[in-house]
């Protein structure tokens, strides 16, 4: 994705959230990723962690859009035998917007929601080989896609399950996203 790309995609969320009917609401979010596709070899099925920030904008009738800022890590993944080991540890940070749509037509309750999101993908890798040491790290920057369904419990906690979709190094890194929001 190209900085004109997401230039654009950034004002166009703005002058949207200008426009919304309330103030913006922030809020933090965590939770639980389980790796799916390439993802899940990479970290050898090793469940990661998400930790981030986002503002919300209620357009009233259900429609609210969510800024957000995620960081995602997978634990050290490690491999030892016949002289060698090798070890790999993957995370990213995403900015992104999802779109929820509640379907009792206010901001509480059961809602889907959707997303796009730039993703900068980091792999670290360090080696031994018979005594000599090797490490490296890549990063690449790719879109994001997520899909799901969550649930607002009040105005201020919420749990959320979303599937998100992302290519990185010709490999599939996808994940199942379980979480809590919080808002302020």
């Amino acid at each position: 994705m190209t900085l004109r790309a997401l230039t654009l995609i950034a004002a166009t969320l703005a002058g949207t959230a200008l426009s919304a009917q309330e103030g913006p609401r922030f809020g933090l979010q965590a939770g639980v990723n389980i790796p799916q596709s390439d993802l899940k070899d990479a970290v050898d099925s090793k469940p990661g962690f998400t930790i981030g920030a986002h503002g919300t904008f209620d357009f009233r009738g259900g429609h609210m859009l969510r800024p957000r800022l995620d960081y995602t890590w997978f634990p050290e993944y490690s491999v030892s035998g016949g002289g060698a080991s090798a070890s790999a540890k993957f995370s990213n940070i995403s900015l992104g917007a999802d779109y929820l749509y509640f379907v009792e037509g206010k901001p509480q309750g059961f809602y889907l929601t959707g997303g796009l999101s730039a993703m900068r993908w980091k792999a670290e890798l360090d080696a031994n080989v018979l005594g000599y040491g090797y490490s490296t790290s890549e990063e690449t920057t790719k879109l994001g896609v997520a899909a799901g369904v969550g649930y607002q419990f009040n105005r201020t906690v919420g749990a959320e399950v979303r599937y998100l979709k992302s290519k990185a190094w010709e490999s599939d890194l996808d994940m199942i996203q379980v979480g809590a929001t919080f808002r302020f």
